[in-house]
């Protein structure tokens, strides 16, 4: 009878493996169909509009909306993904723009070469201003590319010798391969360029550069304590969006075949964000959206009849959204009730007005208000979410988690030197935070960092970090010289950290945490990442992401965003992101801090796991029964100096110790430390 019973519990769970197999590719497909199918119905009915409708001034219209639909794709990588106001991307479209005119005028080049020029254009002085620019941060960073843009218009004005000032520059648009590009024949080509962008910027945005380039906008700090570097993706990122403004402007010089200086100016760049916002950010159809509506919506409100059908559309999308929102309380009653607002009083002005294109402006701006404050997501975030709730698309399915000793293979020998501390000092100006401290860190060990507040703890992990560089002394890590002042090339050496204040990377979800930090997977080259023929590394990385999560028990909340996570389930992700770096030293900065009981019960328990691993470990806690149950040796500092070292034990009864935390060194003060449950420091 047992042995029957063990074949039909066996049979009956490779059944449930099979249905749940199949119920994923079936989500596989439906996903596939619907995202992948939807992108090529798009294009094909925008390569078969000429087919049917000649008219010159549609098909320019039309020839726009590729153009600015590469242009906002590119704009996209700065204000979506990297979170920056980008006010420069109109000097990108002219420099592109008089590159292409100019190459064709003056060096007899034909459409791909101009084209190819274009990209190179906005490629070098996308990377050239991003180099002084994105050292800077919000208002400053979007001056910096402002005075750009004006630099370049001025300049372009008054090169007059080269680019004919404000006469304006005539383009003239070659032959490609022998075929003339009439209007049909270049939408296109423009209709191709668009494609090819969007697979490309597909490929880049789907892989590790596009989780970096989001991570960074969310924790410059984290992201390079993680050892991606947050400086150069923050320059590679707007280097090639750059480029892809420089490329559409070789495209919007072949359509227009004339050029002024005065068309790259402010007014450009305020539609071009606009397209971003409506259409939505960090998005390739958001971008295509966005485009369509500068590109169209303008000419289509001429029609008060489109004008008057789009109004009542608008409304119906605000009030439907609006209602959901009440009933649900997902939003403030504003945010819910303002766009029914805006968007109603949008269809009695198309009721009223009868000369749409005087209030063009003002219809805009309706939109716009309904859009920001309704669907902060853009038109696109809300038709995601609600396509996937209609179609019940649930999240693409996990690989299976690769055994945890193939990610965490650090095996050390107990009782080497590890990490050695000599007379170290951190002054700030006058105060000795980390004054003359000498400690060695041995292998295999738990050594627990323990003080009282402003004793010197945290400023002795920010310098061991990077975080900080030191005032003097020497840190060694494998008996080598450990980089200093460098968060990046730290973490590159071997030693990960934890944040005593939270620093996850809040819009990627609690796989794409650790994926974004995994070591030793990311070896292909951006060629290969931007012709998509990274999916086995891809896999590798969310198998090893996942064996890294269930180690911290998260594994069931993969794809929950960060932001969305208890506070406990928090900090054990940023542990596991942290583990992702594969350390030789993890520093856990003050991890129990703001747990209830069963959370730091939990805590104690992973961290013996990743102990149990191989993995050395910095512990910095106020709860002595954390630290007595884990660690295996105790350094406790005061005054930026080590006042204790030993067992748990040893240094709780240290007379040093207790005057530092009590005031006073006697025995009653000494029978007083909590020996277990409470925290050493209240």
């Amino acid at each position: 009878m047992a042995v029957e019973a063990v074949l039909t519990t066996t049979i009956l769970d490779r059944i449930y493996r099979e249905i749940l197999y199949a119920e994923n590719k079936l989500t596989m497909w439906k996903r596939l169909l619907l995202v992948r199918g939807a992108e090529i119905v798009v294009f094909l009915l925008l390569t078969a509009i000429p087919l049917e409708i000649n008219n010159a001034y549609a098909l320019g219209l039309l020839t726009l909306l590729a153009v600015y639909g590469i242009l906002l794709i590119g704009l996209d990588v700065t204000v979506g993904y990297l979170g920056q106001i980008n006010l420069g991307h109109t000097a990108f479209l002219g420099l592109g723009a008089y590159a292409a005119g100019l190459s064709v005028s003056y060096l007899g080049f034909g459409v791909l070469g101009a084209l190819g020029l274009s990209l190179v254009v906005g490629l070098v002085f996308g990377g050239i201003l991003a180099l002084p620019a994105l050292r800077l941060e919000g208002p400053q960073f979007a001056l910096a590319t402002l005075s750009f843009s004006a630099l370049t218009v001025t300049t372009l004005n008054e090169w007059e010798g080269l680019t004919n000032g404000a006469q304006g520059l005539q383009v003239a648009r070659p032959d490609l391969f022998g075929l003339q590009l009439n209007a049909q024949n270049f939408y296109w080509l423009c209709l191709i360029f668009l494609a090819l962008v969007w697979l490309v910027m597909r490929n880049l945005l789907s892989s590790q550069w596009g989780r970096a380039f989001e991570a960074l906008r969310d924790s410059p700090i984290a992201t390079d304590a993680m050892g991606i570097g947050a400086y150069r993706h923050k320059v590679a990122g707007f280097a090639i969006g750059s480029a892809l403004g420089g490329l559409a402007g070789g495209l919007y010089a072949f359509n227009f075949q004339y050029l002024q200086p005065q068309t790259f100016v402010y007014d450009l760049m305020i539609i071009l964000l606009l397209g971003i916002v409506l259409g939505g950010r960090k998005s390739l159809w958001g971008a295509f959206v966005g485009a369509s509506l500068i590109a169209l919506l303008p000419n289509l409100l001429s029609s008060r009849i489109v004008f008057q059908t789009l109004s009542i559309l608008g409304f119906l999308l605000a009030f439907s959204a609006g209602a959901r929102c009440l009933v649900k309380k997902k939003t403030k009653p504003f945010q819910a009730i303002a766009p029914i607002v805006a968007m109603g009083t949008l269809v009695i002005g198309s009721l009223v007005v009868k000369n749409t294109e005087d209030w063009r402006q003002a219809i805009f701006a309706l939109m716009l208000f309904s859009v920001v404050v309704g669907l902060p997501e853009g038109l696109m975030g809300f038709a995601s979410h609600f396509l996937a709730q209609l179609f019940r698309l649930a999240p693409p399915s996990l690989p299976e988690a690769s055994p945890l000793d193939t990610v965490l293979v650090n095996k050390p020998v107990d009782g080497e030197a590890l990490l050695e501390l000599k007379n170290l000092k951190r002054y700030f100006g006058g105060v000795k935070a980390v004054d003359g401290i000498s400690l060695s860190i041995r292998s295999g060990q738990i050594h627990g960092l323990l003080g009282p507040n402003g004793s010197g703890k945290s400023t002795v992990v920010n310098v061991i970090s990077g975080l900080y560089p030191p005032t003097a002394g020497e840190m060694l890590l494998h008996g080598k010289p450990l980089p200093t002042g460098s968060l990046f090339k730290v973490s590159r050496v071997g030693i990960s950290r934890t944040f005593q204040n939270l620093q996850l990377f809040a819009e990627l979800t609690a796989l794409d945490n650790v994926m974004v930090a995994m070591k030793g997977v990311y070896r292909s080259v951006l060629p290969l990442v931007l012709l998509g023929l990274i999916k086995e590394e891809e896999k590798r990385a969310q198998a090893d992401s996942l064996a890294l999560l269930t180690l911290v028990d998260l594994k069931d909340l993969a794809r929950s965003k960060a932001k969305d996570l208890t506070y406990g389930a928090q900090r054990f992700l940023e542990i596991a992101r942290a583990l992702a770096r594969k350390p030789d030293l993890l520093i856990l900065d003050e991890p129990a801090a703001g747990l209830a009981h069963p959370d730091v019960t939990r805590l104690v328990e992973i961290i013996k796991r990743i102990h149990q691993q191989g993995v050395s470990i910095i512990l910095i806690e106020h709860h002595m029964d954390v630290v007595s149950e884990l660690c295996g040796m105790v350094t406790v500092l005061d005054g930026g100096k080590i006042i204790a070292d030993g067992s748990p034990d040893e240094v709780k009864r240290h007379p040093k110790v207790i005057e530092a935390y009590l005031g006073t060194p006697d025995d009653e003060a000494a029978k007083a430390l909590p020996a277990s449950d409470a925290p050493l420091l209240a």
